[in-house]
């Protein structure tokens, strides 16, 4: 009788396994699909500024891509050998391909129609980018002859990432607060003293100190760090306290503290950063730092997705 239910017991068993075999099989296939390279076809110059759009494009979506010379272009979209054409915006479409909305002088990026996704996508990355002032600038500096990559803000990008992350920051903040203070320049040197990639000013780290972006950006994080546990429980929230936390490093915190207490005398609620900047003067250089360094993290958000 024991012999009996053991086996039934096995057998009840390995039928189970071989029921959750097929289905942890398709599950690993569901979770990792196959790469996908987006073979393109380049027909506008600059084609250096348009290949690194596309680049850019291929990597925000997960693919690779593949830059090929076709001379049959329309023909090989509709029949799937090619993903993509970047081309000047035609009089009219062929039949079964789709353009993207304009940009640079009317260029255009045709899609087989049946790629609905895909030109929604499209459009809606193109949208974004080319709204930006990274992409205006991009743009000018191929027809000046000096491409600026799309694919990086700075040769510091991974030092900056490493230091936003040692602090809980968003590292494309901290790269627009880097870019307001010395737009990526280790050299920068303010009439006021200020230092390096960050502007750090302060009399206990020598000039050559602070010209060591390594020990800068060390030094400027900390304080973008400590500033903003300084002014969380003071402020309705944590957006709130990223305002306040700029302004301070802009101006000092003893200035914003100040410009805070005057705020609740007047019935104010100071725990928000726009009653206590309606107290300053317009076009006050600190309003206007927090609004630009909050522009250009908007900014850097469309050009490198998290």
């Amino acid at each position: 009788m024991r012999r009996g239910l053991r086996w039934g017991l096995l057998a009840v068993l390995f039928v189970a396994v071989l029921l959750l075999i097929p289905v942890r099989s398709n599950r690993v296939q569901r979770e990792m699909p196959p790469a996908h390279t987006l073979r393109c076809v380049i027909s506008v110059r600059p084609a250096d500024l348009h290949r690194s759009l596309v680049t850019k494009y291929a990597q925000d979506h997960g693919l690779s891509v593949e830059i090929v010379k076709e001379e049959a272009a329309p023909d090989s979209l509709l029949t799937g050998a090619l993903d993509l054409w970047v081309c000047p915006a035609p009089d009219s479409l062929p039949a079964g391909i789709s353009a993207s909305r304009p940009y640079a002088d009317s260029t255009q990026w045709l899609v087989r129609s049946a790629e609905t996704e895909a030109i929604i996508r499209i459009n809606r990355w193109l949208g974004e980018i080319t709204s930006t002032r990274r992409y205006a600038q991009l743009e000018k500096s191929y027809l000046k002859g000096e491409p600026v990559s799309l694919d990086k803000l700075s040769d510091y990008d991974k030092m900056i990432r490493r230091y936003a992350q040692a602090i809980g920051w968003d590292w494309r903040l901290v790269a627009a607060v880097i870019y307001h203070e010395s737009r990526f320049h280790n050299q920068a040197n303010s009439s006021k003293g200020a230092v390096g990639l960050m502007q750090i000013r302060s009399s206990r780290y020598t000039d050559e100190e602070m010209l060591d972006p390594e020990a800068n950006l060390e030094i400027g994080t900390r304080y973008l760090a400590r500033l903003l546990e300084m002014f969380k429980p003071l402020t309705a929230n944590e957006i709130e306290a990223v305002k306040f936390t700029l302004a301070a490093y802009n101006a000092g915190e003893g200035r914003v503290l100040i410009w805070k207490g005057k705020a609740h005398e007047q019935g104010l609620d100071d725990r928000w950063w726009d009653p206590v900047r309606s107290l300053l003067p317009e076009r006050h250089y600190t309003a206007a730092y927090v609004e630009n360094v909050l522009n250009t993290y908007a900014e850097f958000s469309k050009i490198y997705p998290r």
